[in-house]
């Protein structure tokens, strides 16, 4: 390390107790509080879910819009949105109109909810000019497998006597043909890039019943009954020709199957959504440049390295010769799973001396004493 310290701090949220911002606010105490000379760079970073509009538009500069959608009650909400106009781009994220979290807990049975809120953003997005829309998926609490948004797209659900149905997965029993006439002509010019964390596809036993449904309320006895109406959907839309790739595709079944629609229906390009990030703020030229890197996200597990925001840092690190260590609220690997992954070191907030009530109360305080340790054994070795 130079005695110049240069740190790049780039971790996910801690779901649930801190947005990403906030933890590389805390990273930022606790490097200054190991070398206050160091020179420090954050780039919070997201993995497509929760936060990654917010985050986007935050970290570029983009403009934040406001919009009244319906939520997956079918109640009104209001939802952010992010745009650069300048670019006549728009990032949006699925959970903002139809997260598990805009839902009451009496209320979570995935028959009686859909994502008709997502499809008006989209529109909203449209309508202010947008021509490339990103889109997180991550937290939705739907398993409509996009009916929603198509629906507020301008696809009609018809039964056999033409009439139309509701979105929701019961409204859609009586499913017999659908209309793509009214689908917003605007889509054809719109580019529509997927971001996304997953690989499920949208039935099966990887499918977004099996997988993701009991998460979101579905009892196990109705996930059977969810994957067939979920392939039943795909056939209907296929027979009306707007099928563009198969059902079987790599993350159609993401976000209760709005993977499905914006992929396999309305043509989106799938990405992960650590590397997209990553490349859109421009990480490899921070890293470059620097001597640490420190990431982070709320566990550090087995699922680390599928994707995941600590997972895509160390990659890009180590392509670079740049060193990196990670804070989490809990690690759930052995010290040669974290060297495996490519950490050079790592410290948890539930570490046995910090309960997680504990780490829960206070967990920027938290993440500045880990990161503070971090850097002052980094220190220790370079000396």
């Amino acid at each position: 390390m130079s005695d110049d310290l240069h740190v790049v701090l780039c971790p996910d949220s801690f779901k649930g107790s801190l947005e990403a911002d906030a933890v590389a606010a805390a990273m930022a105490r606790g490097v200054h509080a190991a070398r206050p000379t160091a020179q420090i760079r954050a780039l919070p970073m997201a993995d497509g879910g929760e936060g990654t509009a917010e985050l986007i538009t935050h970290t570029l500069g983009w403009e934040w819009h406001l919009t009244d959608v319906h939520g997956p009650t079918g109640t009104h909400l209001t939802a952010g949105w992010g745009f650069d106009a300048a670019n006549r781009r728009a990032v949006i994220d699925v959970a903002s109109a139809c997260g598990l979290d805009r839902v009451p807990l009496e209320r979570r049975d995935p028959w009686q909810l859909d994502s008709r809120g997502v499809g008006e953003l989209m529109r909203a997005a449209i309508d202010a000019g947008a021509m490339h829309l990103l889109v997180g998926l991550g937290g939705s609490g739907t398993v409509d497998g996009g009916a929603g948004m198509l629906r507020a797209l301008g696809m009609r659900f018809l039964d056999r006597n033409g009439d139309p149905l509701p979105s929701t997965p019961a409204g859609l029993i009586g499913l017999d043909r659908v209309d793509v006439s009214g689908l917003d002509a605007r889509l054809a010019d719109v580019d529509i890039t997927v971001l996304n964390d997953v690989d499920n596809p949208l039935t099966g036993p990887q499918g977004a019943a099996a997988v993701f449904g009991p998460q979101k309320g579905l009892a196990t006895e109705d996930i059977e009954a969810m994957d067939a109406h979920l392939a039943r959907l795909a056939d209907v839309i296929d027979a009306a020709g707007r099928l563009l790739r198969p059902p079987g595709t790599p993350g159609a079944g993401a976000a209760g199957g709005l993977g499905f629609a914006l992929a396999c229906v309305l043509g989106g390009h799938s990405r992960m959504g650590a590397a997209y990030l990553a490349e859109l703020i421009g990480l490899d030229e921070a890293i470059a440049s620097a001597d640490l890197v420190i990431t982070g996200e709320g566990r550090i597990d087995g699922q680390t390295s599928r994707g995941k925001v600590v997972a895509e840092v160390v990659d890009r690190a180590r392509r670079l010769g740049v060193p990196v260590v990670a804070v989490a609220g809990a690690i759930a690997c052995s010290d040669a799973e974290l060297s495996s992954l490519g950490l050079a070191d790592a410290r948890a907030l539930v570490d046995g001396t910090v309960g997680v009530d504990e780490a829960l109360a206070e967990p920027a305080r938290w993440v500045t004493d880990r990161t503070q340790a971090l850097m002052e054994t980094c220190l220790n070795r370079r000396d």
